[in-house]
């Protein structure tokens, strides 16, 4: 993963100043490489994971919201934009990569970050200094175009998010224009008439950004809270890799096909009261993770296809995870890709489906697998599948509570294997902890315990990145029991 773990520098202030925490927030993965390179470790599954904290854990798995970082002084940092500044473009600064770029506290209009391009060793950070950061106007607040290898972070001051960006059009914050290899984090984003968070190059005519040309590479996306947006809170790649794009009026007869993404890890972000989907994802062919994060009071407008938790456009395949996904209007996981693990998760009060699959011609021989989800108050179906393309779906431990339609419900012709899932309508004799408040967590009395079947899919954590197998099997449902 490239940009979650850097080893980089720039120029903290005393570490007697005031920390930035981020224990508030709703947990960042590293790589064997990664954990190897750092002397100091632990075997916890969860620790503060950022390259950029203090108090980075090597060792740890999933980044647990502790992590502690210096306040960034304006007199640090490499370049200044300052709040009557509106565009940094590299072209004609000329700044080394490995350049912090500070955006100065205060009230501000919008800002254009372009032809920035770092190293995987050297990304350049973007980063607010002097205080917090709030940017508002009639355009999308924070773009980055025509760049690599940077980071757009909030952790800047002594603030959850030290980045603001409310009332901007259509978008909070985009990356586009052949954008690649980038982190946006610890970012407030809220009353966008649009998405919060735009993260998708379209095809171009002069080809330099279409599919086989230009491929959208390590999109990280973490720490951040999306609220009270217009449109999705992520829009994270296209919705056509399955057909060409649209044409575009400047070469209407030119067929175009949307550029792919590989490496795309969205985690523990707080997205709600979005108007369309929480978290949207598209054409992400290889290496996806989304978990761990918190989506509540989704598709406010009511669209029929754009109501979801998290929505997984076409093409997208990989993980989705240890994700809170509550109190929408429509479906709370929405997939339309393939080869897809759906584990872990907590969906509850989702007023149609649970997990809704279907087919947008997927590539032959690929499976979905729908293992240890909890599923409570569900008025639609628990699981609706209608992809009859895929083969060896699975659908094991899964706790199902209160589901108004079927609990499962296939295409006639779909290949499945349905074994040891938990159905009830009486929450009860399930014997959470405190369902009410959204603790699903197991009591030593309840029947889940020790009664999954086993699978291959090498899960390490449960729901709550706690230990997945504990004792002699693994539990039914998104939590393990952890004992006394």
């Amino acid at each position: 993963m490239l940009l979650i773990v850097l080893a980089v520098s720039f120029g903290c202030a005393d570490e007697e100043d005031l920390l930035v925490s981020e224990e508030s927030l709703p947990r960042e993965q590293v790589s064997e490489e990664d954990q190897a390179s750092d002397s100091h470790g632990s075997d916890e599954l969860t620790g503060c994971t950022d390259g950029l904290a203090l108090n980075r854990v090597a060792g740890a798995s999933f980044d647990d919201n502790s992590c502690q970082y210096t306040p960034k002084a304006c007199a640090d940092c490499d370049y200044i934009v300052e709040p009557d500044n509106w565009i940094a473009d590299n072209e004609v600064l000329k700044l080394p990569p490995g350049s912090v770029i500070g955006i100065k506290g205060a009230n501000r209009g919008p800002v254009t970050i372009r032809n920035f391009h770092g190293t995987a060793d050297q990304p350049y950070i973007i980063i607010n200094c002097d205080g917090k950061v709030s940017v508002s106007g009639d355009v999308p607040g924070i773009k980055l175009h025509k760049s690599s290898f940077i980071r757009l972070t909030g952790t800047g001051s002594a603030d959850d998010y030290g980045i603001k960006v409310h009332n901007t059009k259509p978008f909070g914050v985009v990356a586009e224009l052949g954008t690649t290899d980038f982190e946006i984090d610890h970012i407030e984003i809220t009353a966008t008439k649009g998405p919060g968070i735009s993260a998708r190059t379209r095809p171009a005519c002069d080809g330099s950004t279409n599919r086989g040309t230009f491929v959208q590479r390590n999109t990280v996306i973490h720490h951040n809270y999306i609220h009270d947006t217009g449109g999705e809170g992520m829009y994270v790649g296209g919705s056509n890799w399955h057909k060409s794009f649209p044409p575009l009026n400047q070469c209407p007869d030119l067929v175009l096909y949307e550029p792919e993404l590989e490496g795309v890890f969205i985690y523990n972000n707080l997205v709600e009261n979005t108007g369309q989907d929480g978290i949207q994802v598209g054409g992400a062919v290889g290496g996806t993770e989304i978990y761990n994060n918190e989506i509540r009071n989704y598709g406010l407008k009511g669209i029929e296809i754009h109501q979801a938790g998290i929505q997984i456009n076409p093409g997208t395949t990989g993980k989705i995870y240890s994700n809170l996904i509550k109190g929408g209007t429509g479906k709370g996981i929405f997939l339309n890709g393939f080869d897809n693990s759906v584990y872990n998760n907590l969906i509850v009060d989702c007023n149609k489906d649970a997990i809704h699959i279907g087919d947008r011609d997927p590539l032959p021989n690929q499976s979905y697998r729908i293992v240890n989800n909890t599923m409570s108050n569900i008025s639609g179906y628990g699981v609706i599948t209608n992809s009859s393309k895929s083969v060896d779906n699975v659908y094991h431990n899964n706790v199902l509570v209160n589901v108004g339609g079927e609990i499962f419900k296939f295409h006639k012709d779909m290949d499945f294997d349905v074994d040891n899932n938990y159905e009830t309508s009486n929450i009860n004799e399930l014997s959470f902890k405190d369902p009410a408040s959204l603790d699903y967590s197991l009591l030593d009395d309840s029947p889940l315990i020790d009664t999954g079947t086993d699978n291959d899919m090498e899960i390490i954590g449960d729901y709550m990145l706690n230990t997945r197998e504990v004792g002699a099997r693994i539990d039914i449902g998104a939590y393990e029991y952890q004992g006394q």
